[in-house]
């Protein structure tokens, strides 16, 4: 098995305002033989997420409605990034918008892969605890609250289930060692 699919030729059937879809045909070796497939695959110009320490040792969480879960979900600063802009501009203009601050330092903590089966979406993962406060300024069609949680109580919500989104659970879990010195 060479774990290799290759582009025949591709078909864009969606152009939208956040993500394109292509419909590719491709094709695979598979035990000497070649495989005819097709793969839908969501274009996305990927985003950013932060983790916010503050000087009270607290993270600052923010809870919007998501329109496609029809619900208000609870999250860490996070944001589109715009198409060709370095994902460190990103993360300085969202955690001000959405939490009135502007980093100082910022830390990689790395990048996660959304959904990888069906998307090309990538997110860089950002900590920081060196900054400056100023004030929110929101997109015009962004409505959220902010919420600060201890570490610990983060973490124990996520084990029950009441915070979701992959990349706040992903960011809290890797920066377990700026809170737990043991």
């Amino acid at each position: 098995m060479f774990l290799i699919e290759k582009q025949i030729d591709t078909k864009v059937v969606y152009k939208g305002y956040i993500i394109n879809v292509t419909l590719d045909n491709i094709s695979i070796e598979n035990n000497g033989k070649t495989v005819i497939s097709k793969r839908e695959i969501v274009h996305h110009n990927g985003g950013v997420c932060a983790l916010v320490k503050l000087k009270n040792g607290k993270i600052p969480f923010v809870k919007q409605f998501r329109y496609a879960f029809q619900d208000a979900l609870l999250e860490l600063p996070a944001g589109k990034i715009e198409k060709g802009e370095d994902p460190l501009k990103t993360i300085i203009r969202e955690v001000e918008e959405e939490i009135g601050i502007v980093p100082k330092k910022v830390i990689s903590m790395g990048k996660i892969f959304v959904s990888p089966g069906i998307s090309d979406e990538v997110l860089h993962l950002y900590y920081i605890d060196d900054y400056d406060i100023t004030c929110q300024s929101f997109d015009d069609d962004e409505f959220l609250d902010v919420i600060e949680y201890d570490y610990d109580e983060i973490v124990k919500m996520i084990e029950e289930g009441l915070v979701c989104d992959a990349k706040t659970v992903t960011l809290v879990l890797k920066c377990n060692k700026y809170f737990n010195n043991k």
